[in-house]
């Protein structure tokens, strides 16, 4: 059995007891985006509010930061599966769409999902990341001003 904290289920925008205060007592603003899940013929589609970090970033971090990034993203994924009732993929194809809030250049190589997949796989929606049962095709990079964000499709193949 899987428990969610209060900040977890907040995240999912499920559960929750009243509403929420800033310091001045007025009620706190609802983030407009938040993690959401489908099930899709033949997959799965999953939104995490934020665009994840390029190479350049996480390549610079410290080891206990970089699994402290993937245990979130993959309880936070854990949850959706549970929560939406997605399956476990065994031979999948990854398609990653990073909605930025500015336009420009940046390099698809930048953003390799592997921060990505390290979670999918943790959180059982991937049975494995290895190029024998992974087809992943190069990032769609798109612009979105008011919601940056990161769109997962995991497609079942064959």
């Amino acid at each position: 059995m899987l428990r969610l904290s209060s900040q977890q289920a907040r995240a999912l925008g499920i559960g929750g007891k009243g509403k929420k205060r800033s310091r001045n007592n007025m009620p706190a603003s609802i983030p407009s985006l938040q993690w959401d899940a489908k099930r899709l013929p033949n997959g799965s589609w999953i939104q995490i509010p934020e665009v994840l970090p390029s190479l350049n970033i996480w390549n610079k971090w410290h080891w206990t930061v970089y699994q402290a990034k993937i245990k979130e993203l993959s309880s936070a994924i854990g949850s959706l599966k549970l929560v939406f009732g997605l399956p476990k993929y065994e031979l999948v194809r990854v398609e990653v769409i990073y909605f930025f809030s500015t336009r420009r250049k940046r390099d698809t190589d930048n953003y390799t999902p592997k921060l990505l997949l390290d979670a999918l796989r943790y959180a059982e929606i991937i049975a494995e990341d290895n190029s024998q049962v992974l087809e992943l095709p190069p990032p769609r990079f798109e612009i979105d001003r008011e919601k940056p964000r990161t769109e997962v499709f995991v497609w079942e193949v064959g």
